[in-house]
């Protein structure tokens, strides 16, 4: 079962392990630095950060999750960073996160595979030009900027509820969230005005 499998994320900077903390209190189980095959000059090509996790409620039986994020700068023009982002969640790539963790739970079910680029350095003009490129819409890639994902991290704060307090929200973070708790404090210190209210970049899940 995927709750027994023990998956301990590393992540090598603040913006993996912001998103590693994010995913995980949302109920998914962490990687970080996924080998996903080798670049033509020999170095290793990596999936940054992959959540995971086993849905039991849907009618036709259970679905594996994976939440899919990579995070960077895009610094080319439009077409550049259109083909860097297919290359980014290729299908190559894509098979190899599904089959490493449909193994890993022993999962022959039905996958929904969530796929999200955060571009640290991004306007929302830009981030939303690129998930409404016809390419990047037909692969389900949506494109964040950075303040997109600080407003799902709050989002995910405001509506986590402990194990242990099943019927309440709001409760406080465990100090192991240390990125979140930081983001959370310097919302409440009025260093970080996020908009909580407004619509992130969405669209349909894949299902490869």
């Amino acid at each position: 079962m995927l709750q027994s499998e023990v998956i301990v994320p590393i992540p090598r900077n603040w913006s993996e392990e912001l998103i590693s903390e994010w995913l995980h209190l949302r109920g998914y189980l962490t990687e970080v630095g996924i080998a996903v095959g080798v670049g033509s000059g020999g170095g290793r090509k990596e999936a940054d950060v992959v959540g995971v996790k086993i849905s039991e409620t849907n009618e036709e039986g259970k679905i594996l999750e994976i939440y899919h994020v990579e995070v960077g700068e895009l610094g080319g023009n439009h077409t550049r960073n259109v083909q860097s982002l297919k290359e980014k969640f290729s299908m190559t790539r894509v098979e190899e996160v599904c089959e490493r963790f449909k193994k890993r739970v022993a999962f022959t079910g039905q996958v929904q595979y969530e796929k999200v680029y955060i571009d640290i350095w991004a306007t929302v003009t830009k981030a939303s030009k690129l998930t409404n490129d016809n390419e990047i819409r037909q692969q389900g890639i949506r494109v964040w900027t950075l303040k997109d994902l600080f407003r799902e991290v709050f989002l995910a704060i405001k509506e986590w509820v402990p194990s242990y307090r099943q019927k309440s929200t709001g409760a406080t973070l465990p100090e192991s969230y240390w990125m979140l708790k930081l983001l959370e404090s310097l919302r409440e210190w009025k260093l970080l005005n996020i908009d909580v209210n407004r619509t992130t970049n969405t669209l349909a899940s894949n299902k490869p």
